[in-house]
């Protein structure tokens, strides 16, 4: 049974910051510097706007440390009943694997009034190099059929990426960019969803470091 949560980041879990994106991270031609938003629970969450041809749009990122190999930290991306247990708000999860290293995940979030009940089908990919393993996050909506009054989120782009510093440790850089405009005014947005990213990232650490 999924740990019941009030609310995800992106990564997965993330899908209220701002809004959803693309299922490729968009050539930019200009972007400012990281600026540090918030920082809690050894998370630190940070901004920057990219501009490109179109559009500028902004990207989060998230920094911190898991005090265990990644052997440890991929399962609990992998397996539904793990990623339920730290990706804050998945009401419902399901994933079908093709292999270790690709697999399609269903998540529907549970979010409280006054925003709408959404899911999102991602594909998951995972590439090594050396000593970095890297989670490729992106939209394909199609994969599960829709649910009758669940709105289907149709693009959205994120990365995960775990640099081993030993065997018992992992840099963890998260990054999504975001296109839509947010629901609501960012003054009032940004900081319940740094909160509660901040909650998911600790539930990770916490989890992988048991294992």
């Amino acid at each position: 049974m999924l740990k019941r949560k009030i609310i995800l980041l992106t990564a997965c879990f993330l899908l209220l910051i701002d809004g959803f994106v693309q299922a490729k991270e968009p050539a930019e031609k200009n972007k400012s510097a990281w600026e540090l938003a918030r920082k809690a629970e050894g998370v630190s969450l940070y901004y920057r706007w990219l501009t490109t041809d179109s559009m500028k749009i902004r990207e989060m990122r998230a920094l911190f440390q898991i005090n265990a190999g990644v052997s440890k930290i991929l399962p609990l991306f992998s397996c539904a009943e793990n990623y339920g247990a730290w990706a804050v708000g998945v009401k419902e999860c399901k994933i079908e694997t093709f292999s270790d290293s690709n697999w399609v995940t269903y998540s529907r979030m549970n979010y409280p009034w006054p925003f709408k009940q959404q899911d999102l089908v991602a594909r998951h990919l995972v590439s090594r190099v050396d000593s970095e393993t890297v989670i490729s996050i992106s939209a394909e909506p199609a994969f599960f059929a829709e649910k009758e009054g669940i709105e289907r989120m149709e693009n959205y782009w994120g990365e995960w990426t775990f640099s081993s510093l030993n065997d018992q440790a992992t840099s963890v850089d998260y990054r999504m960019i975001s296109y839509t405009k947010p629901l609501f005014p960012r003054f009032m947005q940004d900081p319940v969803i740094q909160k509660l990213f901040i909650e998911s990232c600790t539930e990770l650490k916490q989890l992988a470091e048991k294992q």
